[in-house]
């Protein structure tokens, strides 16, 4: 990685990182051609405070220029960062606290950055003060390193147990860069942008790193910043003239709420036609709902073709199949029935095979568990002795799945696997179809299974449907039906409180602890006066949160308005100051 940095000291002096702190206001710009000198400075300010060489740092990895050098200066000083999740204002302490003690315990880090997030916050560790803002060393030389070095740890999505810390050495870093980059055949002209935190393997790899290999420009905002407006993303990707991003399906699930309720003018002013490819990956795609989404913005440009759904994990950086630039999307049925989307082939670096629940190797169309073998994959999990891939080299994913003409379909997760009447389904597949139920609030419906019952867990955005519970028990159980062919019990279908469905810092489910939860009687239902007591703190979070965004949004947007208008009042002028349509 250092290599591909001091390569940016001769980067075109237009190109490099755009950090926005929202989607209105302009971005802190640095040129690719400070990167050098800015990890140099960093280095060198860690070095004065005692990290040496395979020291351990926890890394709470937030959006920004502080945390991004000082992520990439003890990369230069041999220093190990441990990437994790920042403190977020609205979690709890506690929780949080116990996270890092974890960390500091397992893996004897007892440093850690001294982020903003963690301001006021009691800490197991020892605080290591961010560099200085805009340091630099000019004409300073990266370090050579060996293609064996660790270059970070980052960690699994921990949605099965606690996050696992994956070991990603310089080689296996560089060789998933090449992978993705070749694949996806972006230039040093093109512009991407992400908002994916970067304590997550698609945001850090394929957000960040990727751009710095290319050189190209990277429009790089807050992950909050999607939340609260995303309607302002897709006006950046307009305005910008974005080539790609990397998204979780999740974003197009959110997105589409907001883009529904807009105007058919409004949708039209965007101009979406220079995005060539989009990543898609992280979670089951809603294949329905990304109908709709292509459907919704075709008047602006957006190509059918966009998508790049592809498949991935933290044990091999990253990237291991894609869809390619310019194939549609490509959907089947799967052996079980369900509809299944095409990952694209394996990327050649990676052999991949499908082992049957009886131990057999699958053929064409026969859904087994994915093993892997090669390419950037990492031989154990960070400080484990226990090798990660089996006698034969193969690592068993614990995704399930099957090929079709040498394509990879990923149809679910061992531990989501639900058995019917001897028929294999998957939790998100009742849950999509949960969801599409206008009053179910998207992303918040868990379905498992307790002792062969099927129960569904799900938050609703409306006291109505409280209010009339067996006719909205009675949808569920109908959408179910007509989707997955699956009958439901009415009392199983569950509307709960908010808040109660445990997720991984990546936003996937954590099935198992949510079924503990359940079988301990720990998830509450949910009456409708307790329902809009949640619905006014949500509410009232949001205001908190976004009040700042949206003043700015409206300003700037008031602004943009009135220079417009402006501009049209000049355009009618004659010269001399005559107005062209009379006295």
């Amino acid at each position: 990685m250092l290599d591909i940095i001091q390569r940016l000291e001769a980067a075109d002096p237009r190109r490099g990182l755009f950090l926005y702190d929202d989607f209105i206001g302009p971005p802190e710009v640095v040129p690719y051609r400070e990167f050098p000198a800015r990890v140099a400075a960093a280095a060198e300010h860690f070095r004065a405070r005692g990290v040496t060489p395979g020291t351990r740092v926890v890394l709470p990895f937030e959006t920004s220029s502080a945390v991004i050098f000082a992520f990439l200066g003890l990369m230069e000083l041999g220093a190990v960062p441990l990437s994790v999740k920042p403190y977020i204002l609205s979690t709890p302490k506690g929780p949080y606290r116990d996270f890092l003690a974890r960390i500091h315990e397992r893996y004897g880090a007892s440093l850690v950055l001294d982020a903003p997030s963690l301001a006021g916050l009691e800490l197991p560790l020892e605080r290591l003060p961010l560099p200085p803002a805009g340091a630099t060393r000019a004409g300073a030389r990266l370090r050579e390193v060996a293609p064996g070095e660790l270059a970070f740890v980052q960690f699994s999505s921990g949605s099965t147990s606690f996050p696992k810390g994956v070991p990603v050495t310089q080689e296996n870093l560089a060789a998933n860069l090449r992978m993705i980059t070749r694949h996806d055949r972006r230039t040093s002209e093109d512009r991407v942008t992400s908002w994916l935190p970067l304590y997550h393997d698609m945001g850090l790899i394929g957000g960040l790193l990727t751009c710095l290999a290319v050189g190209n420009d990277l429009l790089l905002s807050q992950p909050a910043s999607f939340l609260m407006d995303p309607v302002g993303w897709f006006e950046l990707i307009s305005s910008e003239k974005v080539m790609g991003s990397v998204i979780p399906n999740f974003a197009i699930d959110y997105a589409l709420k907001t883009l529904k309720d807009l105007d058919a003018e409004a949708v039209q002013r965007l101009d979406l036609s220079r995005v060539r490819s989009i990543y898609l990956g992280s979670e089951p795609i809603n294949i329905p709902n990304l109908e709709h989404f292509l459907a919704l913005l075709a008047p602006c440009g957006l190509r059918r073709d966009v998508f790049m759904p592809c498949y991935g994990m933290a044990e091999t950086v990253l990237m291991v199949a894609s869809v390619p630039p310019g194939q549609m999307v490509r959907v089947i049925t799967a052996p079980n029935g369900q509809p299944a989307i095409s990952v694209g082939r394996p990327l050649t670096e990676f052999e991949v095979r499908l082992r049957a629940e009886d131990g057999r190797v699958c053929g064409e169309d026969e859904m087994g568990e994915i093993e892997l073998r090669g390419g950037s994959l990492a031989p154990s999990y960070f400080l484990d002795d226990r090798p990660l891939r089996g006698e034969d080299g193969y690592y068993a994913t614990g995704d399930l799945g099957f090929q079709r003409e040498g394509e990879l379909f990923i149809t679910g997760r061992i531990n989501d696997r639900i058995k019917v009447n001897g028929q294999s389904f998957f939790s998100a597949d009742f849950e999509q179809a949960v969801e599409r139920l206008s009053f179910i609030r998207a992303g918040r419906t868990a379905v498992i299974q307790v002792k062969g019952r099927l129960v569904v867990l799900a938050e609703v955005n409306h006291p109505s449907a409280l209010e009339r519970m067996e006719q909205s028990r009675q949808q569920v159980c109908q959408s179910v039906l007509e989707s997955v062919g699956v009958t439901l019990a009415p009392q199983d279908v569950l509307f709960i409180r908010y808040g109660q469905l445990q997720k991984t810092s990546s936003g996937k489910l954590q099935r198992r602890a949510i079924t503990e939860a359940y079988e301990q009687g720990r998830i509450r239902t949910v009456t409708p006066m307790e329902l809009r007591a949640d619905l006014f703190q949500m509410r009232a979070q949001r205001l908190v949160l976004g009040s700042v965004m949206v003043a700015r949004q409206r300003g700037r947007r008031w602004m943009a308005s009135g220079r417009a208008a402006l501009s049209a009042g000049l355009r009618r002028l004659r010269p001399g100051g005559q107005r062209s349509d009379g006295p």
